[in-house]
């Protein structure tokens, strides 16, 4: 599969389950819903230009959508993250966020991500 330019113009989809871990009473993101599971080399993402909503969410009774620019992930939050193309067996889209993903980066991932309702 071809390896594209991620630009600081380009959006990318993170799916979030519905369920407590991902979810507030309130109904907002918690932060672990931008958590990188250990044996992952970065947080998986979608992008947006390769895909569309309905295919990254896959069941949209089970998942919600949230959409952030690559530029505010490499420019704003910082502080070595990227976003990198990286196309798996089925999903030419799947991407990385890569970097040390602290909490704080977490927190700062949702509230500068937004709520695609689908």
């Amino acid at each position: 599969m071809e390896i594209v330019q991620i630009s600081d113009d380009d959006y990318v989809f993170r799916r979030v389950p519905i369920n407590p871990s991902y979810i507030k009473s309130d109904g907002s993101i918690t932060s672990y819903a931008f958590c990188k599971k250990r044996d992952e080399d970065g947080l998986s993402v979608d992008l947006e230009r390769l895909t569309s909503p309905e295919t990254t969410i896959l069941d949209k009774s089970r998942f919600r959508l949230r959409r952030i620019n690559a530029g505010i992930v490499r420019n704003v939050i910082n502080d070595g993250l990227d976003v990198i193309h990286d196309p798996v067996e089925g999903n030419s889209a799947h991407s990385l966020i890569t970097g040390n993903i602290t909490g704080s980066k977490q927190k700062q991932l949702v509230k500068h991500s937004e709520d695609l309702f689908l």
